[in-house]
């Protein structure tokens, strides 16, 4: 009786322990070591770009000023060529424009004066003595408009011709006196000194030079385009190309195009480059390209870690008869690779980890998780306890759940940067206009708190002179 008592408590331990070992086996705690968070130094690759910086001139606001500048008695001369001949011209009314390119043309209208000596025959008598005359012209003058090596415009007026509007005549005792060939030597004295002057008025208010430095070497501080991300832009301007002068309505444009080098920074405010002095001047046939520009925007961690959750938190996956349910997720970098920090309870308990490459998919306008797999920690464990979850079954089950949209972040990345550059004032006088038109994602990388997406961004931007003051 004793043995047969023996026995039965033999197989009740055993049983027993069967139990506990089968109950520690189906929920057994996992104690997996974290992969060490890390992150590997990337930067933005600069961009070779070209920027149009757009100079007009509003030709009515040359015409009121040139009109302002040259007022009343514009030449008064003796003793021409020699001679007794005086003459006086005054500006009648006001200059007017007309452009087509680089050639300006005017009608400046004009009031003349002459005296002059004359003697003349009739009847054996000579007849002399000095008169005056008076009359009304309208001269005619181009003036063509040219850029030298040192930025520095250049023009050259030119008379092309002139057109009486009250002749002017004398006649002394019936005898008509040629004073239209007096007035025409008088004129053509005149003519270079009203030449020169307009010349040197245009050179005087139009200083090229002065807005296309100070276009130049503002570029070249680090400006910031999208104050969310803490996105700069430094430019390191190269080259400028001008391209020949074009008309629009009464409007004469200078389109000159800025190649350069477009570099990008996340975070703290670039240094500024050494200015790199304005380089001469050099014409050429053609105009700018798009403009190309490198830029980022940041999925959070928290972001894309809340969506995950949002679908997985609660959901049970089972392989046979073992399962797991996740309680919780998170998501951090590693070696350039993201870690996924998945808390989960069922067949195992614990917290475990798995990997994988992010990639950018363009026609879902999402970032994606290939190739996932546990880290080496969790595969080491995992062998040991839970063999059945190394077959990868489970967590291709997981992964689709990690595809994260990122249309919202590169949306307001393009609207903020069109935002900031629809009026960019870079300085009082200098703005950067312009419009970003498409977007390709060229990379996907981790760092600090966020998944970057580095992409390439193309547009129509120019520098535009506001208003050249005269």
């Amino acid at each position: 009786m004793l043995k047969k008592n023996s026995i039965k408590i033999s197989i009740l331990r055993f049983s027993l322990l069967g139990f506990l070992v089968f109950t520690f086996e189906a929920c057994k705690t996992l104690q997996i070591e974290k992969p060490r968070e890390s992150y590997i130094p990337t930067n933005l690759a600069p961009a070779s770009s070209e920027l149009p910086l757009q100079v007009s001139i509003d030709i009515q606001k040359l015409q009121n000023t040139v009109n302002k500048k040259m007022t009343g008695l514009l030449f008064d001369g003796d003793k021409i060529n020699n001679q007794d001949l005086s003459v006086k011209i005054w500006k009648a009314q006001n200059f007017t424009f007309s452009i087509k390119n680089n050639v300006i043309e005017y009608r400046v209208p004009l009031k003349l004066w002459t005296r002059f000596a004359w003697n003349v025959q009739k009847f054996g008598i000579t007849i002399g003595d000095n008169y005056e005359a008076n009359g009304s012209l309208a001269l005619t003058y181009k003036t063509t408009i040219e850029i030298d090596k040192n930025w520095k415009l250049v023009s050259k007026t030119a008379s092309s011709g002139f057109q009486w509007i009250e002749t002017p005549k004398l006649n002394v005792v019936g005898v008509q006196v040629p004073v239209t060939p007096l007035a025409n030597l008088a004129l053509s004295k005149s003519e270079q000194l009203i030449s020169d002057q307009i010349d040197a008025t245009l050179q005087q208010m139009v200083d090229i030079k002065k807005y296309v430095s100070m276009a130049w070497n503002e570029t070249q501080k680090p400006m910031q385009v999208n104050e969310a991300n803490n996105l700069w832009v430094r430019i390191t301007p190269k080259d400028l190309y001008i391209s020949p002068f074009q008309t629009i309505g009464q409007k004469l444009n200078i389109s000159i195009a800025l190649s350069a080098l477009i570099e990008s920074y996340m975070g703290a405010k670039p240094n500024e480059n050494k200015a790199t002095p304005l380089p001469a001047f050099k014409l050429a046939q053609r105009t700018a390209q798009d403009f190309n520009l490198n830029i980022a925007a940041d999925a959070t961690y928290a972001k894309i870690s809340e969506m995950a959750k949002a679908q997985l938190v609660n959901k049970t996956f089972s392989e046979g008869k073992k399962t797991i349910t996740i309680t919780d997720l998170s998501l951090f970098g590693s070696e350039g690779k993201p870690v996924f920090m998945a808390d989960v309870i069922g067949s195992i308990k614990g917290r475990i980890y798995f990997t994988g490459n992010l990639v950018y998919n363009a026609e879902k306008i999402a970032i994606e998780v290939e190739n996932p797999s546990f880290d080496m920690q969790t595969k080491n464990v995992l062998a040991k306890s839970a063999n059945w979850l190394l077959n990868g079954m489970i967590i291709k089950k997981i992964t689709p759940y990690l595809t994260y949209s990122v249309k919202q972040e590169l949306d307001e990345l393009k609207a903020d940067a069109n935002k900031t550059l629809s009026n960019y004032k870079i300085y009082d006088g200098i703005t950067l206009i312009g419009k970003l038109n498409s977007m390709n994602v060229q990379s996907v990388t981790l760092v600090p708190g966020a998944v970057r997406l580095n992409a390439n961004v193309k547009g129509k931007i120019a520098l535009k002179v506001d208003e050249l003051n005269f």
